[in-house]
């Protein structure tokens, strides 16, 4: 299947409506269903946009309804704080006039001069991506499931290192961007932020086994450091706990150099099998 990066990486060209307004195409999908990664990346890349010259490193977002990807977004984007080195800003996403997202992110001033003091995790010992076949962007893009209908999840290739079945279904790949991506950081941080949900729905499903239905409840990242998006990046992904109808994912992500890139969490609901359809 060819790649959809270019029409990523168009939609990702949010228009601009009002000095804090901004307005968003979507993507097709089955179901004319909203991907959250892709809404939260559009979100992230308008607040980015009121927050010039301070790059974002957290990001939370809350998904609230579905939407219909037939019909553009507007992001509204509020001012909470302008200070000496932080900013941070709300932005709420919205389709006739109902609240589809809420994201509080928080942007930080560039540090000057030689990093002083910094740990993180150990870089995992890994094949190269070289050496592993490839395999389809995401499980719903298989030939079980629905090849060819999310346009939204076709812009990366994706190599498979580990898949562990049984909780906390450790997962761990290989991603990187199926083209070349302009060099603008606000817009590579968008990108790993919308990768990051997306494969990180996996090791729920590994873990609870086969699901019906299930749907992004919040998703939140923390940004350490610059991605590299010009080569492969290690993602390491799991799912430790679950409970009832709930599920918690997590995920690190680095360079190809071994460089921490970010830290996710993301939660998830898999309703009853009455409720299935319904709102959560």
């Amino acid at each position: 299947m060819a790649s959809s990066l270019g029409d990523v990486l168009a939609t990702m060209q949010l228009r601009r409506s009002g000095p804090a307004r901004f307005v968003g195409r979507q993507l097709p999908a089955p179901a004319n269903h909203i991907l959250g990664g892709h809404i939260s990346a559009q979100a992230l890349l308008a607040a980015s946009a009121t927050t010039p010259g301070r790059p974002p490193h957290s990001v939370h977002t809350y998904f609230l309804r579905p939407g219909d990807a037939r019909l553009p977004v507007e992001f509204e984007v509020a001012e909470l704080q302008e200070g000496r080195r932080f900013s941070a800003r709300r932005v709420t996403a919205r389709q006739d006039g109902k609240i589809l997202l809420e994201a509080m992110s928080s942007f930080k001033s560039r540090d000057g001069g030689a990093m002083a003091f910094g740990y993180q995790p150990a870089f995992p010992e890994v094949p190269q991506p070289e050496s592993l076949p490839p395999v389809p962007p995401h499980v719903a893009e298989s030939d079980e499931a629905s090849p060819g209908q999310w346009a939204s999840l076709r812009w990366f290739e994706r190599r498979v290192v580990d898949l562990e079945q049984s909780p906390p279904a450790r997962s761990v790949i290989w991603w990187r961007p199926d083209g070349d991506i302009p060099d603008d950081a606000t817009l590579a941080a968008s990108l790993v932020a919308y990768l990051s949900a997306v494969t990180l729905t996996e090791p729920a499903y590994a873990a609870r086994g086969r699901v019906v239905a299930s749907a992004q409840r919040d998703h939140s990242v923390w940004f350490h450091g610059p991605a590299v998006l010009a080569d492969w990046l290690l993602y390491e992904q799991s799912s430790s706990s679950s409970t009832h109808t709930l599920a918690l994912a997590s995920g690190t992500m680095f360079n190809r150099n071994g460089d921490l890139v970010c830290t996710v969490r993301q939660e998830m609901y898999f309703p009853p099998t009455d409720d299935v359809g319904t709102r959560p």
